[in-house]
Formats: structure tokens, C-alpha cells, sequence
């Protein structure tokens, strides 16, 4: 075999590798298949390297190992395979893209019709590389909880199937969230879970990825992602609206068998996946649901306040209209008898009247300069952090 012959053996080995594993082949690898030292196959891929043909990840440390199995002939016998147990030195190669897509148009891949994404790796994208889409296209998951099962925060989350979704909608996928130079925020996922999701979910996602967007130079969340997702480290994603459940709980817990709210968790309630005033209004009308009026458990609120507080029966009476005090009032009575400041109730009304936004107005779905998610945050963050004040001085009680 001439020295021609030989790159062009690697060259081959290598490529089926990448089809069938996208990933690299090593020179141990192929000394298996040809007659030369492993040394010999490693001067060689670092020449193909040099010819623009291929990278490595060269100097790679690996131990042979031996199967306990029962002894038969073989054929082919490898000359060059060092003692089991004993670390070799070799490099693992990874041919060009350019060789993959000639490759991939020239065999019988392209005719197989694969979709997007694994047709993409099969033209040796790598499958840990990350491809950005626009927010958007997270709206097909929520929208859907009977089909797909979803966790979402402010570094990302992760998307799955439930047992009733149809097999055209499989997928399973962990994403990302990066902040934009303009603001707004895009989803990333790596190509070897885009890879694997069906054919129909594959073009959904297709028909939302951006082409080159400008990335924000300070960005933790999306450190917190790349930490995870790379670096196999357990970091936990900020995510306020667990967060407002936390303090929903911690809030009826307060006072043995008394519950201030009715709701502590909402299954609808999410961050808008579209940057429109229509998607905002219609995330704090859910959040509402949690925190409001409807939520709030007038009848314990006023045995707290009568129990615990000593407040007559007669100040739940308004007296210039002489009506009962409503729910957020009675609440705000609670809040003025601990001596604290009205921000929670305060937080709850700012949160309701963007509820009554999406009950009585008439919202075009458009796109808004205005970034709504981060919007949408400061209103949960507010909330939270009036939340745990309201617990601070809920805490009197308890020491009395």
C-alpha cells in the first residue's frame, strides 16, 4: 500500500466513524484496520491537518483492554496493538467539514432524506455545538402541558414528552437562554439533542433559528447554562416564579391552620415567550391568579387579625361606605396592625391592574420595542421581595 493509499485509508475510516458515531476516530482505531503502527497513523493525520483535511485532538491518553471471552480465530490479527492495561499516547481525528459535506452528496446519504439537524451532523456539524433560535418557539411547548412536559427559568430549562403525545411530537431537549445586544433573548440547544427529535419538532425549531445575532458580553445566566450543560456541574437556574410559590408557601405557614392563599402554584403561569404586550398582559392575568383577590382567604385573614391581633369586628366595616371590606383591603388592614409598610398588598394591585389590561383591552399581538420579559420580571422580583418583607413582620406573631 503507497503512502497515497494510506491517507486515503484514514481518510475513508474516518468518515464512516463520523456517520456512525459523529465523533472522532483514533489512530489505535485504525491500525486495527491497516497494517501500520499506531505512531505511523498519528505523523500521518497530523500531515492531513496540515492539508486543511481534517483536526485532532492530539497527545489523547487511552488504555487497551482485554474482554474475558472465549478464544476463537480470527483473521485478521492487529500487529501493532500495545500490551492490554498499558496507557498509549494517540491522536484522535476528526475529518474536515468540507470532506463530510462532498462525502454526504456524493453517497447514498442525501437520498435518505434525513431531517434538518442530523442531516446537518451528518455534514460534520458538532454535536455539541449550540444553535440560537428566537424565544418564540417556546410557545408551542407551553401552550401544550397535555403533550409536553416543560421546566423553564431564567438560564433555560427542559423540554419532554408526555406518555399521551403522539410519536410525531417526540423530543427531549435541555436549553439555554442568551441575552441579545438589543435586549431581547434567544434559545439556544446543542445539535445532538436537535438531532434526535422527530422530523416534524426538527422543522419547528428550524423555522425559529436565527442566523447570527449579537450576543450581551455580561451574561451569568447563561454562564449558569454553559456550566451545566459542558461542565456536568449541578447549578441551580434562578427562577422567580418558583420563587413566588416558595413565598406563597412560606406565607401559609406562618400561622398553624390558617392559609392566606387559597392558590400557591399555576400551571399556566410562565415568562412571555414573545416580546408583545398582548403575551405580557396575559402573563400577569395568571400570576393574578395566584397572588390576587380571588386567591386570598378572607376568612382567615380576618381570624388572624381577630385571634392573634385583637382587631374588632368593626373595623372590618369601611366606614364611609359601611361595606365590608374587601379581600385586598382586609389584607392591607393586616399589613397596617404589623406596623409595616403596605408593599405587599402595594405589589399585588401593580400586578392587577396589568391582569385588568388583559381582561378589558384590546392588545394586537405585535412586536413592541419594550422588553416585556424583563418586565415581567421586575413585577415577580417586586413581589418576591414584598413577599419575604410581609413574612418579616408576619414573624411578630409567632413571637408573641
Amino acid at each position: 500500500m503507497d503512502e497515497q493509499q494510506i491517507l486515503d485509508q484514514i481518510i475513508r475510516l474516518s468518515i464512516d466513524q463520523w456517520n456512525n458515531t459523529f465523533g472522532g476516530i483514533s489512530a489505535l482505531d485504525i491500525c486495527r484496520e491497516i497494517d501500520i503502527s499506531n505512531e505511523s497513523v498519528m505523523s500521518r493525520m497530523e500531515f492531513l491537518c496540515k492539508e486543511g483535511k481534517g483536526s485532532l485532538n492530539a497527545n489523547v491518553e487511552l488504555y487497551v483492554i482485554t474482554l474475558n471471552t472465549p478464544t476463537h480465530d480470527f483473521e485478521k490479527k492487529p500487529k501493532h496493538i500495545e500490551i492490554p492495561g498499558k496507557s498509549i499516547k494517540t491522536h484522535i481525528f476528526f475529518p474536515s467539514k468540507e470532506i463530510l459535506t462532498e462525502y454526504f452528496y456524493s453517497s447514498n446519504l442525501v437520498r435518505k432524506k434525513y431531517p434538518e439537524y442530523k442531516n446537518r451532523l451528518h455534514q460534520g456539524e458538532n454535536q455539541l455545538q449550540l444553535v440560537f433560535f428566537s424565544d418564540e418557539l417556546l410557545a408551542r411547548y407551553f401552550e401544550h402541558p397535555e403533550i409536553y412536559e416543560t421546566e423553564d427559568s431564567l438560564a433555560g430549562g427542559d423540554i419532554r414528552v408526555t406518555l399521551e403525545a403522539p410519536e410525531n411530537r417526540y423530543l427531549y431537549v435541555r436549553y439555554g437562554k442568551r441575552k441579545l445586544k438589543n435586549g431581547k433573548t434567544a434559545v439556544t440547544a446543542i445539535f445532538k439533542d436537535l438531532s434526535v427529535m422527530s422530523p416534524a419538532e426538527q422543522r419547528h425549531w428550524h423555522s425559529y433559528e436565527l442566523d447570527s445575532e449579537e450576543t450581551a458580553s455580561y451574561d451569568p445566566n447563561f454562564a449558569r447554562f454553559l456550566a451545566r450543560t459542558y461542565d456536568g456541574e449541578f447549578v441551580d437556574y434562578p427562577n422567580p416564579l418558583q420563587d413566588i410559590t416558595n413565598v406563597l408557601k412560606e406565607v401559609n405557614e406562618i400561622i398553624k391552620n390558617e392559609t392566606i392563599f387559597k392558590r400557591v402554584e399555576n400551571s399556566h403561569l410562565r415568562f412571555p415567550v414573545e416580546n408583545t404586550e398582548k403575551v405580557f398582559y396575559d402573563c400577569c392575568s395568571e400570576l393574578y391568579k395566584l397572588v390576587g383577590a380571588d386567591s386570598l382567604d378572607q376568612k382567615s385573614i380576618k381570624r388572624i387579625l381577630s385571634k392573634e391581633l385583637k382587631v374588632n369586628e368593626s373595623e372590618f366595616i369601611h366606614l364611609k361606605t359601611d361595606r365590608p371590606l374587601s379581600s385586598m383591603q382586609i389584607l392591607a388592614l393586616l399589613e397596617s396592625k404589623l406596623n409595616i409598610k403596605n408593599s405587599f398588598t402595594k405589589s399585588i394591585k401593580e400586578i392587577g391592574e396589568y391582569r385588568i389590561e388583559a381582561d378589558h383591552k384590546l392588545t394586537l399581538a405585535l412586536a413592541d420595542e419594550k422588553n416585556y420579559v424583563e418586565f415581567f420580571l421586575l413585577l415577580c422580583e417586586g413581589f418576591v421581595k414584598s413577599g419575604k418583607y410581609f413574612i418579616s413582620g408576619m414573624q411578630q406573631i409567632k413571637r408573641t
